[in-house]
């Protein structure tokens, strides 16, 4: 079995766990690749033809790069090659408008104003009471243009508007004071070729460093790994059961808020699956890996 792995410039050996996985896999008889997404569709793409699967990783640029990435995923599309997870659920998932058609499904998610254009979203924010919300892009990651503005901050918010969104999605979250005790992220790793694979799931809580909301590990973030609460497991299960059971990997990210639990995103394209926590985990990632 050959296996492209597809990374960004900035991580070209990509995690510390992933070349874990490539030994483990190396050593289990499976050729591995690893190219950097952009760089590899500018020089050799048809390279990916020779591989039995393309594998999406730490291509954490994409998001800066999207009209290039929309054409590797033109050239995958057409290619033939499986790729993981698949590529129609990739363009869902690379819009956060994916949150709305959520919560038009029944699914709790943060309090969010989606804004294509039509303006007033400030002015929606305050008359839903908002004392204080974050400012995003509906196509971003890891807190790219993102910016927290109170109530009383509307001139802040329309400079922020005429730098970064002009003739830009973006999107406006209530927020969410409950941050403080941890974002949690739940991760479902299913074999998409084995339909009565039950799965293996985990969760992690990041807790952001006292005084600010960023969850990241470069923002101060604390990691811990626990089990996964039944209500969150359900809800997870539910995403599986979305996508018909086509799915490699999920990672759901939430939190509690008088006592429900509200989604924030969905990962399923380039999630740190947080393989560190859990050789556990990582040895049912390579055994899915193997026998995809």
């Amino acid at each position: 079995m050959n296996i492209a792995i597809l990374t960004c410039a900035e991580m070209p050996s990509m995690l510390p766990y992933d070349q874990k996985v490539i030994s483990l896999l190396n050593d289990k008889g499976v050729n591995t690749k690893v190219s950097i997404w952009d760089k590899l569709l500018d020089t050799e793409p048809d390279i990916l033809n020779e591989f039995d699967l393309i594998l999406f990783r730490t291509i954490w640029d994409y998001y800066k790069k999207v009209d290039k990435f929309n054409k590797l995923l033109d050239y995958l599309e057409t290619s033939g090659v499986k790729v993981l997870n698949p590529i129609d659920i990739v363009r869902w998932n690379m819009d956060k408008k994916y949150l709305l058609e959520l919560q038009n499904e029944g699914f709790d998610i943060i309090p969010t104003i989606f804004d294509f254009g039509d303006g007033n979203s400030f002015e929606k924010a305050l008359s839903k009471g908002w004392k204080k919300m974050i400012l995003k892009p509906m196509i971003s990651a890891g807190s790219y243009h993102t910016f927290v503005i109170n109530s009383d901050e509307e001139d802040k918010f329309n400079n922020l508007i005429e730098e970064h969104y002009i003739n830009r999605p973006f999107m406006l979250q209530e927020f969410i004071p409950e941050i403080s005790s941890g974002e949690i992220s739940t991760i479902k790793l299913t074999n998409p070729s084995q339909k009565n694979d039950k799965g293996f799931s985990y969760s992690i809580t990041k807790v952001p460093k006292k005084g600010d909301y960023r969850v990241q590990f470069d923002y101060g973030g604390v990691y811990s790994i626990g089990n996964v609460d039944p209500v969150i497991q359900n809800i997870s299960e539910q995403i599986t059961e979305r996508f018909n059971g086509r799915l490699l990997y999920q990672r759901l990210d939430g939190l509690w808020r008088n006592g429900k639990f509200l989604i924030m995103e969905i990962e399923l394209i380039e999630p740190d699956l947080y393989f560190n926590y859990s050789d556990k985990a990582l040895s049912s990632w390579v055994e899915k890996l193997i026998n995809i």
